[in-house]
Formats: structure tokens, C-alpha cells, sequence
């Protein structure tokens, strides 16, 4: 029978229990040394099973625990306790059936199996051997298969199944020539020769028994010499061949003693005795009859005393067991007082753990109101900042606004009398006219003065509309790509008469292909305003410069030769101050185009920035957003060629 596996983790029905490696490997090592040892001294045997028994039940090594049964089973099996043998077989199926554990359960079936063949129980013992075969077949387990094939054969020589004995035979006798199973081998050899002694092959049981005999003297194994050589001794008696067969007897008879081995030399003896008979050697057969009755009254002897001392071992074995058990009892029991005690002082230290839980509850609880309310009260604080200032923000909002419809009363009062005044202005010089109280060259100079008049009050109505449009409410900026060069020379043009009058030159020097994003109506209202402004104070015969530059956006810089502008003039026109002067040719004005420019600007995304010198000029820029500049539409387009 082959040997177990040892494991460090054992599996239950319902759990795995992880066993220690090196504590598994020590039991696995008691047991095994029970088995080596079970042939020479039982009750050594036995003490390291115990030892190994007790190990395991402290520990739940419940592998172990099955090894264990397996092996004193066979040690009771071995000294004729067939039943005692039998349960503990029993045990250690159930608990490797519980573990899963394929080999064992295929190892204590084969043991089961040997007892039953032991007992002649043979149909019993054929179920079982084939039930281990499937086992360890499945396990690929190649010597204990060999091992089953022989010991099933065995059962159906017993049953007279002859053909089905030799097939199994000779199955094993191939496995174990392949595999070099030696043990095998000489086991199917022997067993074999039995079967054709049996079918009365005489020849074959001859050769394949000398094949046994030859392998038991290669290993020296003088219990296989004894029973080879008095089966040997048989056939050659069958065969007629006395003389053979005696001298083969008493060989079986000299290994048997080497070893002294009672049963096999009363076999040996039986066989002396039938051999002489046979041969009418009559005081020989008397001879072996007498040392055959002496040695079964020895046998008698030596198995009352085995029987004694097994007896005496399985008082010992008991009353160790029955001292584990009580040890293991009164463990118990302090156990359940322990645990007794340890329930007691877990449901007070959980009372003790709820009473404290509740007091640090309610503890917390008040700290998170405190802090809430702290939060609370920051958040009070904080809103009573932000009403304060948001009421500083809509005090200086409303001031704002009163001082914003301060300024448009103030506008459309300065406004409506620059608007009358032409108006009536024309209204009186037509009345002359049509009463006919002037003559024709008298009203003439008249006429172009009103001309002038009306020029004027155009370009404030129509400066005075697009400031209003925007600021309505919901009016939108058509923002859109402008070309600057042609817009700027289309206010040139419209300057022309202006310029001719005082013979002034404007250049025009702005990047033709220099674009912006603004509304092109409200830009045209703004470099009207300033070109305006530029020749109303250029003197006779001077020169308007208008440039650019795109760096950060685009900024148009229109610049006069003028009286410049005063200190105290730039300041009033940064506050948005509404004033006006006189041109270098008496030109008048109503001092609202610069303020409207800079407003459209800004709206615009734009601004305006103004530096002069007086007696030198000003230079009046404005900044505005780029679409794109010069050098981008470039990369753009080759881009776009790629």
C-alpha cells in the first residue's frame, strides 16, 4: 500500500481549517513511522499512532486523524482483529469522503477489500477492489493500481473466474515490467503461478513461480523463498516428481525458520508429511507428523500470548484514550466557563460601550450645534458686509445715474439752443427775403453764411443721433471686418470743401490692406468728428497726417499742425466736460464730437487717447481691436494654398 501525501491545510464538510506546515508535517511523520514499524514491534506501533492521534484531534487536522485509523486498522487487521479493523476503516473513509480526499478513500477501500477477502466475504470484496481500481486509476496512481489488479485476481481465482483472473494478472504483470514495479512484478509472477496450479497448467504455474522464486532470492526475502519454493514443492508432486518435491518442502521449510515464521513452517511440515506418504516413506511421515503437532502447539502458544499482550496493549491504548478524552472534556468545560465569563464582560463592556456612545453622541451632537451656529452667525456677519456694501454699491450706482441724466439734461439744453438757433437764424433770413425788404446782392453773403449754418447743424444732428441710438437700451454694435484705408480716404473726400477753403493737405498714410472689427457707421462718425476737429484748428495752408500702427490691436493716429490744446482744456475734455472754441478761421462748434467719439469707441471695444503741444498741434489716436493683421492674413493664405 502506498504511502499518503502529508498537507499543511485540511478541508471540512462545510469550512477549511489552515493547519500549520510544520505541525502537519510532524503528525504525518508519527504515522508514518507507525507504518514502517508495525511488522517488528506493534506496540511501538501503536504509541506513535497515539501520539499521532492525539495531535491531530487537538489541533483538527482531520487528514491526519483519517491516516491514522487507516493505519491501526491494518495493525489490528494484521493480528486477526477483523472488526475492530473494519471501524476504523470505516472512520477514515467517512472523514476523507468529508475532505474530498480521493487517494485515502481509495486506500481504506482496499483495505476494507483485503478484510473481506480475509473473511471470504468475496462478492463484497470484488465491489470494493474495483471501486478502489477507478480510484486510483483516476488518480493515476500506477503502483497501487497493479497492487489492486492482483489482489482482485486473487478473488475471482477464489470465485473459479479463471479468464477474468488471468486478464487482471496479466495487466498487472505488463504495468509492472513498463513502470519497473519489482514488488509488482513478483506478485503477479507468484500469483500467476497459483492461477495455472489451479487450471492445472502445470508447466506454466512451474515457469511463472521459478520467475517469482528467482526475484525473491535477488532481494534475499526469505518469507517469499519459503512460500515460492512450498508451492514449487506442490507442483512438482502433482507432477509426479517426489523427489523434486521434497527437496523443495524442506527448502520452504529452512527459509521459514530463518525467519520464524510458525505458519509457514507448519505449511511446510504438512507438505513433508503428504510428500512421504505419497512415497510409502512411513517413519518419515511420522517423524513430520510429530514436529508438525509440536510446532501447532507452539503456534498455539505464541498466538495465546500475542493474543495476551494484544490484549494488554488495547487496555493501554484505551485507557490513554479514555485519559485524552477526559483531559479533553475538562478542557472543554473550562472552555465553556471561560467563554461563560468572556459573554459576561462583552455585554458589559457593550453596555458600557452604548452608555459612552450615547454620551458622546449627545456631546457631539451639542459641539455640531455650537459650530453651526458659530457658522451661522459668521454667515450673518458676512451677509450684513455684503448688504453693506452692496448699499454703498447702489448709493454709488444711483449717484452715478443722477449725475449721468445731469449730464444729458444739460447735453440736450446745450443741444436744442445750438439746433434753434440756425433754425430761427434761417427762419428770420427767409421772412426778409420773401417780404422783399433786401435786395438780391444784399442777401446773397447772407445765403452762404445760412449755407454754412446748415452744414453745421447737420453734422450735430446727425452726431446727436448716433450718440442716441447708442444709448438705447437692447441696440446692438454691427461689428464687422472694416478696411481702414478706404474708409479713412471716403471722410477725406468728404472733407474736400473744408480743406479747399483753408488750403489744407490731408496724407493719408494708412497700410492699405490694414483691416478692424468695429460698426463702419459709427467709425466714419468718429473720423469724421476728428478729422474735423483737425482742420477747424490747422492753420491756412497746413497739413493733416493720418498713420498707423498694428501692434496689439490698431491704432489710427490723426495728427494736425494746430494751436494745440491747452492744459486746462485736456483736463475738461477727460472729465467729459461739455465746452467749444473757435477754429483758427472762425469756425464755430458745439463741443460734443469728442465726447462722442470716445464713447462710440469704448462701445466699440476701442479707446481714444489725445497728447498735444500748444502752438505745435495734437495728435489724436484711437485704438481699436485688429480682425487680422497683415502678416496673419499672409500665413492664412498660405495655409489655405497648402
Amino acid at each position: 500500500m502506498g504511502k499518503p501525501f502529508a498537507s499543511g491545510a485540511v478541508s471540512g464538510p462545510d469550512k477549511i481549517k489552515v493547519i500549520d506546515p510544520a505541525l502537519a508535517a510532524k503528525i504525518d511523520s508519527l504515522n508514518e513511522e507507525a507504518f514502517e514499524v508495525k511488522r517488528q514491534d506493534v506496540s511501538a506501533a501503536l504509541g506513535l499512532l497515539h501520539k499521532a492521534l492525539t495531535l491531530s484531534l487537538q489541533h483538527q487536522y482531520r487528514k491526519g486523524e483519517a491516516i491514522n485509523y487507516l493505519y491501526e486498522g491494518g495493525i489490528y487487521q494484521q493480528k486477526g482483529y477483523a472488526k475492530r479493523a473494519l471501524y476504523l476503516f470505516f472512520q477514515s473513509v467517512e472523514i476523507s469522503k468529508q475532505l474530498k480526499d480521493t487517494f485515502n478513500i481509495a486506500r481504506a477501500n482496499h483495505q476494507i477489500a483485503n478484510a473481506y477477502r480475509d473473511a471470504d466475504r468475496l462478492p463484497e470484496a470484488e465491489v470494493l477492489y474495483k471501486e478502489a481500481l477507478g480510484q486510483f486509476m483516476a488518480l493515476k496512481q500506477g503502483k497501487d493500481v497493479i497492487n489492486i489488479k492482483n489482489n482482485l485476481a486473487l478473488v475471482l481465482l477464489d470465485r473459479g473466474r479463471y479468464s477474468e483472473a488471468e486478464k487482471y494478472l496479466q495487466e498487472a504483470l505488463a504495468e509492472s515490467k513498463a513502470s519497473r514495479y519489482t514488488y509488482g512484478l513478483k506478485k503477479a509472477y507468484f500469483h500467476l503461478g497459483l492461477l495455472y496450479k489451479a487450471t492445472g497448467e502445470l508447466a506454466k504455474a512451474r515457469n511463472y513461480m521459478g520467475h517469482a522464486l528467482v526475484m525473491d532470492q535477488e532481494k534475499h526475502d526469505s518469507y517469499g523463498l519459503s512460500l515460492a519454493t512450498g508451492h514449487l514443492a506442490v507442483i512438482a508432486s502433482e507432477e509426479g516428481k517426489n523427489a523434486e518435491a521434497e527437496n523443495l518442502a524442506l527448502a520452504s521449510l529452512r527459509y521459514a525458520r530463518e525467519i520464524k515464521a510458525t505458519q509457514l513452517e507448519i505449511e511446510a511440515l504438512e507438505r513433508l508429511a503428504s510428500i512421504n506418504q505419497s512415497r510409502n516413506h512411513l517413519q518419515h511421515v511420522i517423524a513430520w507428523q510429530d514436529s508438525l503437532v509440536r510446532k501447532q502447539a507452539e503456534l498455539y502458544e505464541t498466538e495465546r500470548t500475542e493474543a495476551i499482550n494484544m490484549l494488554d496493549l488495547l487496555k493501554e491504548k484505551q485507557e490513554k484514550q479514555a485519559a485524552f478524552e477526559k483531559q479533553t472534556l475538562l478542557a472543554a468545560q473550562k472552555a465553556e466557563v471561560t467563554h461563560l465569563i468572556l459573554q459576561v464582560s462583552l455585554v458589559a463592556s457593550v453596555v458600557l460601550l452604548a452608555i459612552a456612545y450615547f454620551w458622546y453622541r449627545n456631546f457631539k451632537r451639542a459641539r455640531s450645534i455650537g459650530k453651526e451656529l458659530a457658522v451661522k452667525n459668521q454667515v450673518i456677519q458676512k451677509s450684513s458686509v455684503a448688504l453693506d456694501q452692496l448699499n454703498k454699491a447702489i448709493s454709488k450706482q444711483n449717484l452715478r445715474l443722477e449725475q449721468a441724466n445731469e449730464l444729458k439734461n444739460k447735453l440736450f439744453s446745450i443741444l436744442s439752443h445750438d439746433l434753434r438757433k440756425p433754425l430761427n437764424n434761417t427762419k428770420g433770413l427767409l421772412h426778409i427775403i420773401n417780404s422783399g425788404m433786401v435786395t438780391q446782392e444784399q442777401y446773397a453773403p447772407k445765403l452762404e453764411e445760412l449755407e454754412k449754418q446748415y452744414v453745421r447743424s447737420s453734422d450735430l444732428l446727425e452726431n446727436l443721433l448716433v450718440w442716441i441710438k447708442s444709448q438705447l437700451e437692447g441696440a446692438q454694435v454691427q461689428v464687422r471686418e472694416v478696411a481702414l484705408s478706404s474708409l479713412l480716404q471716403d471722410v477725406v473726400i468728404d472733407h474736400e470743401e473744408a480743406l479747399a477753403a483753408k488750403s489744407v493737405v490731408v496724407r493719408n498714410q494708412v497700410q492699405e490692406d490694414l483691416s478692424v472689427l468695429g460698426d463702419p457707421e459709427m467709425l466714419k462718425v468718429v473720423f469724421r468728428n476728428l478729422l474735423s476737429n483737425a482742420i477747424k484748428f490747422t492753420k491756412q495752408g497746413g497739413e493733416v497726417t493720418i498713420t498707423s500702427k498694428a501692434v496689439d490691436g490698431v491704432t489710427i493716429a490723426i495728427k494736425d499742425q494746430g494751436v494745440g490744446i491747452s492744459e486746462e482744456n485736456l483736463q475738461k475734455i477727460k472729465q467729459k466736460m461739455y465746452f467749444t472754441t473757435v477754429g483758427t478761421a472762425r469756425e464755430t462748434g458745439s463741443g460734443f464730437g469728442l465726447m462722442i467719439c470716445d464713447d462710440l469707441l469704448r462701445q466699440s471695444g476701442g479707446g481714444l487717447s489725445i497728447s498735444s503741444t500748444q502752438g505745435k498741434g495734437s495728435v489724436f489716436a484711437v485704438n481699436l481691436p485688429a480682425s487680422l493683421l497683415p502678416q496673419e492674413k499672409g500665413v492664412q493664405q498660405s495655409m489655405s494654398l497648402m
